[in-house]
C-alpha cells in the first residue's frame, strides 16, 4: 500500500463514523432487551392475573378443596413466572450491554488503527523527505565537484573533454547530449573531476 493510499484510508473513515456505528450497535441492542422485557413482563402479568383469578374463585365460601389448591398452584406458577421474566429481562440486559461494549471495542479498535496507519504515513513522508534531503546534498556535492564550460564557437566535446582531461563519451552522457558531433555556442557542459 502507498503513502498515498495509506492516508487515504486514514482519512476516509473518521472517529465520528466509528463512533456513530458503536452508538447504532448499543441501541438496536438496548431495543432488543427493551423487546425482551417487555414480552417476559407481559408473560408475568398473564401469570399474576390467572392466579388472582384462581385465588378469588378459591376465596368463595363454595370453593372445593381442588379449586383452591389450583388457585395455590396458580400463584406459585405466577411467582416463578415473574421470577422468570426478571431474570430473562437482567440477562437481556447483559447481553446488550456486552454488545455494546463489543461495538465500542470495536470503534476503538479502527481508531487505533487509523491512528496508527497516520503515524505510519507521516514516518513514511518523513524518511522520503529524508531521502530527497540526501539526494539533493550528493547531487549538490557533485555539482561541487563539477566545472561547468561554456561552449565557444568552433569547440567541439572532444577537444572540450580533452581539454579537460574527460573522455567525450562521458561528457555527452553526464550532459544528456545524444549527438556528441551537436553542440552549440553558448551551451553550459558540465566536467566531471
Amino acid at each position: 500500500m502507498s503513502v498515498w493510499d495509506k492516508i487515504k484510508d486514514a482519512l476516509t473513515t473518521d472517529d465520528a463514523e466509528a463512533a456513530a456505528e458503536a452508538q447504532k450497535e448499543a441501541e438496536e441492542a438496548q431495543a432488543e432487551a427493551d423487546k425482551a422485557k417487555v414480552e417476559a413482563q407481559a408473560r408475568a402479568d398473564e401469570a399474576r392475573r390467572k392466579a388472582d383469578e384462581a385465588a378469588n374463585k378459591a376465596g368463595l365460601p363454595t370453593a372445593t378443596d381442588e379449586e383452591k389448591a389450583q388457585a395455590d398452584q396458580a400463584r406459585q406458577d405466577a411467582e416463578a413466572e415473574a421470577q422468570k421474566a426478571q431474570e430473562e429481562a437482567a440477562a437481556a440486559d447483559r447481553k446488550a450491554d456486552e454488545r455494546a461494549q463489543r461495538a465500542l471495542e470495536k470503534a476503538n479498535a479502527r481508531k487505533e488503527k487509523r491512528q496508527e496507519a497516520r503515524q505510519e504515513a507521516r514516518e513514511e513522508r518523513q524518511e522520503e523527505r529524508q531521502e530527497a534531503r540526501q539526494e539533493a546534498r550528493q547531487d549538490a556535492r557533485e555539482a561541487a565537484r563539477e566545472e561547468v564550460y561554456t561552449v565557444k564557437s568552433g569547440d567541439t566535446l572532444s577537444e572540450i573533454g580533452a581539454r579537460h582531461g574527460v573522455d567525450y563519451h562521458v561528457l555527452a552522457r553526464v550532459n544528456n547530449i545524444d549527438n556528441p558531433d551537436l553542440i552549440f555556442p553558448g551551451q553550459k557542459i558540465r566536467i566531471p573531476k
